[in-house]
């Protein structure tokens, strides 16, 4: 209980019908403490259970100093997943996973291997076979973790993209991809003849898969189809804005929170469990949220030093963005379709002024 200096207790002034204690209210943010590293090979290997797992070959080389920034990893990841449930994709989805291992972090295990590969007492030529077998991990559980990760990026995306008054992401956001199936979250704003009707009818017990699915099979059953016109598309989900941002937060796993020790400089944190460099993109998803800023300004974003995680117009692929301007990642095709669509504007643009000056 809080008490004053002579002994006093002093009531809480929050109100605890609506107060939200957040991390900022106990004394700091909640912080990552992890390091990444990155094996040179990976072989396959089945395991016991019959499923067949990547096993590291050969000493990791390790970040000692910093490791990856968090949305470096969700960039990374964003885009493994992108280029992984791409039809068009050649590469075996297998071995741009391997890739993934070998140029950005191996994916599991990460607290407790760094661990083991620091200890002062740690021999490779001894104990490296069973380093390896530790750090093995399973294909199927990469590509579940993956799909998860990826499908709740692209409806961030998409919803920010809504509340800023662009439906694209979000009206095809419930596409099949190769491998990962898309959303249907917004795919009941298409049905917005009768979805406010659901609204103030539907049993709260559905969840909104459920909830959807008992909305196509009511339409189909009455004879009426899904609208395909996007144009219309923003102002419907926008009206919801509260409730797919609830959506979105159910989505976020839960972070374990603990005491760790900062091994690049010795401090104790208040931080959250790291196993996987999921996890790593899953809390950095999770403040991208809480800097989203009020539902009425249009998710807009603050200004972070770091930049802001987007997606690219031309190639779909996220990025750190360089600066508040930037909208194409800095690919040459990207920014030569974004140099033509200036030209294309500009161009339309000029012949808007010129026809204006004719009119006079």
């Amino acid at each position: 209980m809080p008490y004053d200096g002579e002994g006093r207790y002093i009531p809480s002034k929050a109100d605890n019908n609506s107060d939200i204690i957040g991390f900022g209210d106990v004394g700091g943010i909640g912080q990552l403490v992890y390091h990444t590293f990155r094996f040179p090979e990976y072989e396959y290997e089945e395991a016991n259970d019959g499923y067949w797992c990547l096993k590291p070959i050969g000493m990791a080389d390790l970040d000692k100093e910093n490791g990856l920034p968090g949305k470096r990893i969700f960039e990374e990841l964003y885009n493994l997943g992108l280029h992984i449930n791409d039809f068009s994709s050649k590469k075996p989805f297998d071995q741009q996973i391997i890739d993934f291992c070998k140029r950005v972090s191996h994916p599991y295990f990460i607290d407790d291997l760094y661990a083991t590969m620091t200890h002062p007492t740690f021999d490779y030529s001894r104990e490296g076979q069973m380093l390896e077998n530790d750090a093995m991990f399973s294909v199927s559980e990469f590509m579940r973790d993956l799909g998860h990760f990826y499908n709740a990026a692209q409806f961030y995306f998409a919803f920010k993209d809504v509340c800023s008054g662009d439906a694209e992401k979000a009206f095809n956001l419930a596409k099949e991809g190769k491998f990962f199936e898309g959303l249907p979250f917004f795919e009941k704003y298409k049905h917005e003849e009768n979805f406010r009707e659901y609204m103030t009818e539907y049993d709260e017990n559905l969840t909104p898969q459920e909830l959807f699915a008992e909305m196509l099979a009511e339409a189909e059953k009455e004879g009426r189809k899904p609208r395909e016109d996007v144009t219309w598309f923003a102002v419907e989900p926008a009206d919801y804005d509260e409730v797919i941002l609830n959506t979105l937060i159910d989505i976020i796993p839960t972070f374990n929170m603990r005491l760790k020790r900062n091994p690049k400089n010795n401090q104790v944190k208040f931080a959250a469990d790291v196993n996987s460099v999921f996890d790593i993109a899953w809390y950095t998803l999770a403040m991208m949220i809480t800097d989203f800023g009020p539902l009425e300004e249009g998710g807009r974003e603050r200004n972070l030093s770091d930049g802001t995680l987007v997606t690219c117009p031309h190639c779909g692929e996220a990025f750190i963005r360089r600066n508040n301007r930037q909208q194409y990642c800095m690919k040459e095709e990207c920014q030569k379709a974004h140099n033509a669509l200036r030209q294309r504007r500009y161009r339309e643009s000029q012949k808007i002024k010129k026809t204006q000056e004719k009119n006079k």
